[in-house]
């Protein structure tokens, strides 16, 4: 157990680290006689009344996100995995798409389709019906709520399709027969038994989007509607002020870690028994011609506004050298391509930075996830409970506040302003989705394989190269993947740590986004294309994020 150990302390120290940096900050004040251990970071902040707008928004934002998520999460995981709408193959792997999308990306391409009295959407009703949608505003909590649920929506899908699928239908037969209607089953039995996935998948949702950075910079500052990572940014921009940014980071973590303990302890309370022990099939609910409409409807609905319409929108505005609006083929031009891959130092060292972190995060995450899972399944089981625990904790930590932890540790070290302080708060942010994916497919492995040929005299390393790394090549490639993605897109935590020639592509939009519409959407999809070749690595290497 000692190198499992090792990948153990290793996480635990990436969470410590900035976690009592942040909270060490936050209680430090400087004045004449130096510094002095005081509340009055807090109290500042507490008696600021733009504290409690920026809380404000974000609960709204967060919330707003989490329901409808749930709901959309839901319907979209019933419709393919329980019915026999048409298409359900294919809409399976289609809603996982937004997942592999950049939330700052979708933000960006909808102010594209729907900006006040220019947007493409405004301007198609308008021109061709005649119809104003000055009312419209994706500038706005509304418009935030929405780009929000679209990119959010497939991790509560993830969570809630499997156990639908397991499901013993059996359950739900008893019910129609003692005359249950289908809408009174819904609500009493099968919502109920995939409860523990909707709350996970809740917890998350609210959890991160509270936390996101890249949503609210792109629609919510440019309208000067504060929230809490826009504050904390705002914070540490010149003259900085970290004493706040670490007040507010602190107050943050301590709401999500008591909304994690009350979701632990709610579930359990509760048992969720879903599979029977006798042999059956999922049955297939056969769909009214009505049903079938609206399902299609949600569908084409869902995965045009989250994949579709965005991708669009990006295109035409990559192509077009002036962009009013509307699209011109007078203005077609490959101009803000040739800048943005060969003109400008920025941007190509962003193209290069990003794919290098992802690359190696990816792997030193997967790394960390293998030597975790192994002893989270097959170490001591008296501290495994905690240890679970203490790893999941950056689940509950917003990256702009892990970011923040970290800048505060490497201020003045030598990892200040290198790409090296990036990949550890990368990983230090993520690495618990690529443990929990390994972990749950340690699960389906006997032990007595390992037994086995430790008995033949292999060595634990001869064990895992041999015999375990084979069996848990499914998951590995699925965690592998989905750190590469998360890396990609990530800007929470790489705007605060970022210097002069550690930009990513995330950074350089944020940065292009004051030059030029062209050169920001050519920038977008040069993104979008790394980002949606992942996902078919993704399909071809038929992974599963369905345990994440």
């Amino acid at each position: 157990m000692i190198v499992p150990l090792v990948g153990v302390v290793i996480g635990i120290l990436l969470i410590i680290g900035p976690f009592l940096a942040t909270l060490i900050r936050s209680v430090l004040v400087w004045g004449e006689e130096g510094a002095a251990v005081s509340a009055a970071n807090f109290t500042s902040l507490l008696s600021d009344p733009h504290f409690y707008q920026a809380i404000g928004n974000t609960l709204i934002c967060s919330t707003g996100a989490m329901v409808l998520s749930c709901l959309l999460g839901f319907s979209l995981a019933w419709v393919v995995s329980r019915t026999d709408m048409p298409g359900r193959g294919w809409f399976e792997i289609a809603n996982l798409i937004p997942f592999f999308l950049s939330p700052y990306v979708g933000a960006i391409a909808w102010t594209y389709l729907c900006a006040p009295n220019s947007g493409l959407i405004q301007n198609f009703f308008s021109d061709t019906f005649g119809i104003s949608l000055a009312f419209l505003d994706i500038y706005s909590l509304g418009g935030a709520i929405w780009v929000l649920t679209l990119f959010y929506t497939p991790y509560v899908y993830l969570f809630v399709i499997a156990p639908l699928r397991r499901m013993d239908a059996a359950l739900e037969d008893a019910a129609r027969v003692h005359g249950a209607s289908f809408g009174y089953t819904m609500r009493h039995i099968v919502i109920p038994l995939v409860m523990p996935a909707i709350l996970s998948g809740a917890l998350i949702v609210f959890v991160t989007s509270a936390g996101l950075f890249d949503i609210p910079l792109a629609l919510l500052s440019p309208r000067g509607i504060r929230t809490m990572p826009t504050e904390i940014y705002s914070a540490v921009q010149y003259p900085a002020d970290f004493g706040r940014a670490a007040a507010f980071g602190v107050l943050a973590m301590i709401v999500t870690v008591i909304f994690t303990l009350m979701q632990r302890r709610y579930l359990g309370r509760r048992n969720y028994d879903i599979v029977s022990g006798k042999g059956y099939r999922p049955r297939v609910i056969q769909l009214r011609p009505a049903g079938r409409v609206a399902a299609l409807t949600l569908e084409i609905v869902y995965i045009g506004s989250g994949v579709v319409l965005p991708i669009i929108a990006l295109l035409m505005v990559s192509f077009s050298s002036i962009w009013t609006g509307r699209f011109n083929s007078n203005f077609l031009t490959m101009e803000n391509y040739n800048y943005v891959l060969f003109g400008y130092d920025l941007t190509q060292r962003a193209i290069v930075n990003s794919i290098q972190l992802a690359l190696v995060g990816a792997t030193v995450g997967v790394v960390l996830a293998v030597l975790q899972g192994y002893f989270l399944n097959r170490g001591p089981a008296r501290w495994r409970a905690w240890i679970d625990a203490a790893l999941s904790l950056p689940l509950g930590i917003p990256g702009i506040i892990l970011g923040l932890g970290f800048l505060i540790l490497a201020i003045r070290t030598p990892l200040y302003s290198t790409l090296a302080i990036v990949l550890i708060a990368y990983v230090a942010r993520f690495f618990p989705f690529a443990t929990r994916t390994v972990s749950s497919m340690f699960l389906a492995i006997n032990p007595e394989l390992e037994q086995s040929a430790r008995s033949s005299g292999a060595s634990w390393g001869q064990t895992m190269r041999l015999v375990l790394l084979p069996l848990l090549k499914p998951s590995l490639v699925a965690a592998w993947l989905m750190l590469f993605v998360i890396f990609i897109r990530e800007l929470g935590a790489t705007i605060l740590l970022y210097a002069q020639g550690t930009e990513t592509i995330s950074v350089a939009l944020v940065l292009l986004s004051e030059r030029s519409f062209g050169y920001v959407a050519a920038l977008a999809v040069i993104q979008l294309c790394l980002l949606l070749g992942a996902f078919v690595v993704f399909r071809l290497s038929r992974a599963s994020l369905a345990q994440s």
